[in-house]
């Protein structure tokens, strides 16, 4: 197993340089178990028990690490099968971020971060945070941790060496705040508002080192109805609109570049193979922003890059996982216990 594979490094396209005998590491939410598929071939290799409601998995130390946001706790699957449950004496791990040595899982259900050892597989602290905490962020140099809050709308910034809380940036009345991301220069931080169907933007302070706190958000645009990701690199910003269809896409400063309309419901963008793709939740296939498109068995909710132009897709509904090739179609196609979410490659 290896250290998992950054989509938004912006000198690649997403997953280039995974090769060899790898393994797709699927959780799967209605299972409360990770099932492992050989990553070229589909073939099923097992399945291991790792708690309730298993939904985003991560690599560290050579362990493949799984939230389970019905737990208080996360599991540690390492390479032989062996489990190991780390308490976070909060409940409900979600998503994770690794900076400074340590793996930061959010809780959100105990409104706080559970920081681990990923060595020793120990809890080694908390971090209160704004309520509900969902995805995180960490910036370029790895000293400044962004999470956010759904029901506060707020951006917390914390110092990953002392794991103080330094600030809460304030996304606007009303904000829920659900996709966060960092510019690959570190001086600009970007925050979806789903609930105000806007994408917002923050400085940083890394230019000059000094955070201001409480500071206002900087930029922000209108996207589309029921925003719940985006994605930062390559000097633009694209935010999917679930419900209205549409992907926004902006420069670093949400000027906006241009409106992608005809898709039923975007979840994620993706660049493969030279060309950006979209993940549609209701249309079984993947869409380029140009107009290319290939065929898929069934919708995909979550995706995970596999290198060479592939993307592992799970299809939430229909208890599959597909790898998929955008130049030559679906490689694969295999049946999965139940509720594939997000998964891995180790």
């Amino acid at each position: 197993m290896t250290e998992e594979v950054e989509r938004d490094d912006a000198s690649t396209d997403a997953g280039d340089g995974i090769s060899g005998d790898r393994v797709l590491a699927v959780p799967c939410e209605g299972a409360d178990s990770l099932a492992l598929f050989a990553l070229d071939t589909g073939e099923r290799l097992g399945e291991v028990p790792v708690g309730s409601h298993p939904v985003h998995a991560t690599t560290c130390r050579g362990r493949t690490v799984v939230a389970t946001m019905g737990e208080r706790a996360v599991t540690a699957v390492d390479p032989s099968g062996e489990v190991t449950r780390v308490e976070t004496g909060v409940l409900g791990p979600s998503h994770f971020a690794a900076a400074n040595g340590e793996l930061y899982v959010s809780c959100s259900a105990g409104d706080a971060l559970a920081v681990i050892d990923p060595e020793r597989l120990t809890l080694v602290d908390r971090v209160a945070v704004g309520a509900e905490p969902h995805e995180l962020a960490v910036s370029p140099d790895g000293t400044r941790l962004y999470s956010g809050s759904r029901r506060e709308g707020v951006v917390d910034v914390v110092d990953t060496e002392t794991r103080d809380r330094l600030a809460a940036i304030d996304a606007g009345d009303d904000a829920r705040v659900q996709g966060i991301a960092v510019s690959s220069d570190g001086t600009r931080g970007y925050a979806v508002d789903q609930r105000g169907a806007r994408v917002v933007s923050f400085e940083t302070g890394a230019e000059s080192g000094q955070l201001s706190v409480g500071e206002p958000i900087s930029d922000e645009a209108a996207v589309g109805a029921d925003p719940y990701d985006l994605v930062v690199t390559e000097g633009r910003v694209f935010v999917p609109g679930r419900g209205d269809g549409v992907v926004h896409e902006f420069d670093l400063g949400l000027e906006p570049i241009a409106v992608h309309e005809g898709f039923s419901r975007p979840v994620d963008v993706f660049r493969l193979a030279g060309r950006w793709w979209v993940l549609d939740a209701e249309a079984s296939g993947l869409r380029s922003l140009d107009g290319e498109r290939v065929e898929t068995a069934a919708p995909g909710l979550v995706a995970t890059p596999a290198g060479d132009g592939r993307l592992a897709v799970s299809h939430y509904d229909d208890d599959r996982v597909s790898l998929v090739d955008v130049d030559s179609g679906t490689v694969w196609t295999a049946d999965s216990p139940a509720y594939p979410f997000g998964s891995v490659v180790v």
